[in-house]
């Protein structure tokens, strides 16, 4: 996309680590002896069953680390579905701006507004087979209705291409079912604090049978209002309250056909509209108010995401083949306070600031399409050899208006502005890819499984970008780029089941992250595309069930080696900004996972994760140095929640009670760059209640019970000045109550 202004190039000094977590791993080692509690009555841990591997096996039988959510009373986000998964952070920066994905620490790039940005495209998104693209302001999608939610940590490049190199996030949707009718109506009020507004959000969700066991249609209806709560005295329109308000409405069809025992065809369509009325931020140093923004003008965005799929499953007997076309649409529009960028491009008052009313925003439209298509055969999983083979396109298609206004300027200057418009540029891209991927495993006793897989791709990026400045005759500038590459990766694991409950295995394992083209004059033969950047991970893992299933506990250690590391740069003999390969980065930590059933229908579920995620090799072109910590996630995650479930006489109580301990964040590499923060670690912790009478549930929540005020991001004052920075912060402590009712 359209890069910003590069904004690093102070002084720095080197920063070398010496933490290494595989040295704690065998910290571990004494959680695997057997706990010391005698084994109760309760019931046993659900078995789950996962397609994360691209065929369905239990979720202990998965040879890697795979976390599955699939309770999702109180979820509203991705963030806390990230709560709940070790070696997963995000970085929020509220319902406008895109969502950044970090698995594993692995993050180059800083920590700033986010406008305009991508989720880092380190982390392939998958919504069943719809793949989501993650470098043109990926929407956060809704989580209603889900069945589950897979996260898969560590590089799946082999299975799932492009973006995979931290890992994977799977939101697998609830699908018709054939044979009974259902209905699931809830409704929730809910008050923010330092917000004079109340929240709602009410879903309903149908599902009937049209054709017993044969055909069958599920049918989703959301909507979300969340008040805002920050408010802004400083809008040229005058002071205006609760500016961060966001509504998002929801739409899903669901067709299932199950024409035979081996045939069935299952479509999709998914609907999903979001306006925002600004950002989820505030600037207290310049207000003087922790929820006060202060920048001159509205900053909203609206998007529309269109998903539609359809799946083709026929059972062979020997192997099962499936056949998927999907097409993903997404429309953004966003409006960005641009002014005391402005005033401070002039700073010895010759140009812009000579106009005393001197103001700017931009306002941008991003149209993304990506369609896909996927063929794969997959033998059955209950033989000694198991196979997969498949074969994948996709056809992304970019179209990019950004516009900066200077409202009055024109005028002032006696000079034609067209609408005020002071820069415009456009951007149109295509990428094609084609890929080939295999896996297979076999048992070499019944306990032992060995594995390897492999992905050739092949992709093709065409790009144009046109600007013009203002005053002119309108003749815009034009830069193309074209880029076409090819390569292969691989993976190889092993796995012993010493019993059913118990397994180990290890695995090295490869992902990538797509390369592309970079702008280029005609005349211009260096530096005209940029390589895919790649993960190796070395990866030693284990499952475990105790005393009936009920206690799971999952173990990881893993070191992964990050090369080619794409990064934004200038170009040595033009002085054109452009991306390019540069420095290696190492990712080494553990991840532990808890689940326990206790006595009187309490259970418990934990994670803790410590992760070094930092630079082994100095790029003094970026300034980016040996020891750097990688920007964008805590050293140390740590969450534990005690939920209960009792039925007493024909009322059934539920209830939760959990804590997440955020650490450290920085927000860039080192203090060279402009954008440089040390965010604080902070706390949160939520409750719910719930009591549920026959077809009704009653339920109260409190959410960040504390009221922390967490800082996520945002913008420094370097070129912004001080009125310009600001810094995204936690929701404050919100309070509800919901009703749903189920038949």
């Amino acid at each position: 996309m359209i890069n910003s202004h590069s904004t690093h190039s102070k002084q720095t000094t080197k920063k070398i680590s010496t933490k290494t977590p595989l040295a704690i791993a065998c910290a571990i080692l004494p959680l695997l002896a057997a706990p010391s509690w005698a084994a109760s009555e309760s019931a046993a841990v659900e078995e789950v069953i996962v397609t994360a591997a691209k065929r369905e096996q239990r979720l202990q039988d998965y040879a890697g680390a795979l976390s599955v959510v699939n309770n999702f009373q109180g979820v509203k986000n991705i963030g806390d579905i990230a709560a709940q998964v070790p070696g997963l952070n995000i970085v929020d920066a509220g319902p406008r701006n895109p969502t950044g994905l970090i698995i594993r620490g692995l993050r180059m790039d800083e920590i700033d507004s986010g406008d305009l940005s991508g989720d880092g495209s380190l982390v392939a998104s998958y919504v069943d087979n719809i793949p989501l693209q993650g470098y043109f302001v990926p929407p956060s999608f809704s989580l209603k209705d889900l069945q589950q939610i897979e996260v898969v940590r560590g590089p799946q490049g082999t299975l799932y291409g492009n973006a995979s190199v931290g890992g994977l996030i799977r939101y697998v949707t609830a699908k018709p079912d054939l044979e009974k009718y259902s209905v699931r109506a809830s409704g929730e009020l809910s008050q923010t604090k330092h917000s004079d507004d109340l929240s709602y959000d009410t879903d309903l969700v149908v599902n009937t049978p049209l054709i017993d066991n044969t055909l069958g249609l599920r049918l989703l209806l959301g909507k979300t209002d969340n008040a805002g709560f920050i408010d802004n005295p400083y809008l040229l329109s005058g002071a205006q309250e609760d500016i961060n308000d966001d509504q998002t409405k929801q739409a899903r069809v669901s067709l299932l056909w199950q024409a035979s025992d081996n045939f069935s065809l299952n479509s999709s369509y998914h609907y999903q509209k979001i306006n925002v009325g600004d950002r989820q931020a505030a600037n207290e140093s310049f207000t003087g108010d922790d929820y006060t923004a202060s920048s001159r003008y509205l900053q909203p965005m609206e998007g529309e995401l269109q998903l539609a799929s359809i799946d083709a499953t026929y059972d062979m007997g020997f192997a099962t083949l499936t056949a998927s076309v999907n097409r993903y649409d997404y429309a953004h529009n966003e409006r960005a306070d641009q002014t005391d960028l402005y005033i401070g491009f002039d700073p010895d008052v010759e140009y812009y600031n000579l106009y005393e009313d001197l103001s700017a925003y931009n306002a941008s439209t991003i149209d993304v399409v990506k369609d896909s298509a996927e063929l794969r055969l997959v033998s059955d999983s209950d033989q000694p050899l198991r196979w997969l083979v498949g074969g994948f396109y996709s056809r992304d298609d970019l179209d990019v208006y950004m516009g900066d206004y200077t409202p009055g300027f024109g005028e002032f200057l006696g000079a034609e502005l067209p609408g005020d418009l002071e820069y415009l540029a456009t951007q149109t891209e295509t990428l094609d890819e084609y890929s080939a991927y295999g896996e297979i495993a076999y048992d070499l006793t019944p306990q032992w499984e060995v594995s390897a897989g492999t992905r050739y791709f092949n992709y093709d990026d065409k790009l144009e970008v046109c600007t013009t400045a203002f005053p002119s005759d309108g003749t815009p500038s034009c830069e193309r780029g074209d880029d076409k590459t090819n390569d292969t990766l691989g993976k190889i694991g092993t796995r012993y089941k010493f019993t059913e409950q118990l397994n180990v295995y290890a695995q090295l394992a490869e992902g990538y992250r797509r390369g592309g083209a970079n702008l280029t004059p005609p005349d211009v033969t260096t530096n005209r595309f940029y390589a895919p950047d790649k993960a190796t991970s070395v990866e030693l893992g284990l499952r475990s069930e105790w005393f009936n299933q009920q206690l799971q506990f999952n173990a990881a250690v893993f070191s992964t080696e990050w090369e080619d590391i794409q990064v934004s740069t200038t170009a040595e003999d033009d002085g054109r900004s452009i991306t390019a390969n540069a420095g290696e980065a190492r990712s080494q930590g553990v991840e532990l996972e808890v689940f326990a059933q206790l006595p009187g229908g309490f259970s418990l579920r934990s994670n803790y994760t410590i992760i070094d995620a930092e630079l082994t090799e100095t790029v003094e072109a970026i300034d980016a140095f040996d020891g750097d910590r990688l920007p964008g996630s805590p050293r140390t995650q740590f969450s534990v929640a005690l939920d209960y479930l009792q039925a007493i006489g024909s009322v059934e109580w539920d209830g939760s009670l959990s804590f997440q301990r955020m650490g450290e964040v920085y927000t860039a590499l080192n203090e060279s760059y402009f954008n440089y923060q040390q965010l604080d670690s902070y706390n949160t912790a939520n409750a719910q209640v719930g009591v549920t009478l026959r077809n009704w549930r009653l339920g109260a929540f409190v959410n960040n019970i504390a009221n922390t005020r967490g800082i996520t991001g945002g913008r420094a004052d370097d070129f912004y000045g001080d009125q310009g920075q600001f810094e995204y912060v936690t929701r404050p402590r919100t309070v509800g109550l919901s009703v749903s009712y189920e038949y």
